[in-house]
């Protein structure tokens, strides 16, 4: 592979990783504030399917 490729490929990779990364915080995020959104409405977090967390 040429040199221009590689570093085509390198940006391309970069760019992915860092999106990929933006996405998971933003999950994160929104995971975390449901759950406190449910613990303030007197909800365990834990006893709600959609934000039990896999152990």
């Amino acid at each position: 592979m040429d040199h221009d490729k590689e570093q085509k490929l390198d940006q391309l990779m970069d760019g992915a990783s860092t999106s990929i990364l933006k996405s998971l915080d933003a999950t994160v995020d929104v995971e975390q504030r449901l759950r406190e959104l449910l613990r303030r409405a007197g909800v365990d977090p834990d006893l709600v399917p959609a934000t039990r967390r896999s152990r």
